[in-house]
């Protein structure tokens, strides 16, 4: 079960709590509206199929999804059927407030210069402390999932 928050950044003031840092290639084999949705991601030299249904709320994403390890081969052999577009991005894993670690996502494609943060949680009422980078809240704003950037034409942000 994924149970995450995300949001906007507004300043670059994360860069000083990096953890790691790791490039991110994904795609997806299905269209943007079938269920569950298939994305394929080399995540540096790890290959990894998710599989994802929606979310059962709307206000917080909850939702089940199973990821495994695959061969890189195989992502890289799979990348002509993929459907939309690539998202190329990279994530920082940051220290935040109450131990908590943040992935910080900087897209490069199809939204360039786009930057979110995202908190996995373990319960949907965990309460978390918000770093002072951290803008305003779109985890329900369809607009800035994976799926719908992928199919979406490349436009400024």
């Amino acid at each position: 079960m994924e149970i995450e928050r995300k949001f906007l950044v507004k300043d670059d003031s994360w860069k000083s709590e990096i953890l790691k840092s790791e490039k991110i290639l994904q795609f997806y084999l299905t269209d943007e509206n079938q269920t569950p949705t298939l994305r394929l991601r080399l995540k540096e030299a790890t290959g990894i199929l998710t599989i994802k249904y929606p979310s059962t709320s709307s206000s917080i994403l909850i939702r089940e999804e199973f990821e495994y390890e695959i061969p890189v081969k195989d992502v890289l052999a799979q990348q002509k059927s993929a459907k939309g577009q690539a998202i190329q991005k990279t994530r920082h894993h940051v220290s935040g407030p109450g131990n908590l670690v943040w992935e910080v996502d900087v897209f490069e494609s199809p939204k360039a210069g786009l930057v979110l943060a995202e908190i996995e949680l373990n319960n949907a009422d965990d309460r978390i402390i918000l770093p002072k980078w951290v803008g305003e809240e779109v985890t329900s704003d369809a607009a800035y999932s994976n799926i719908k950037m992928a199919f979406l034409d490349s436009k400024p942000t």
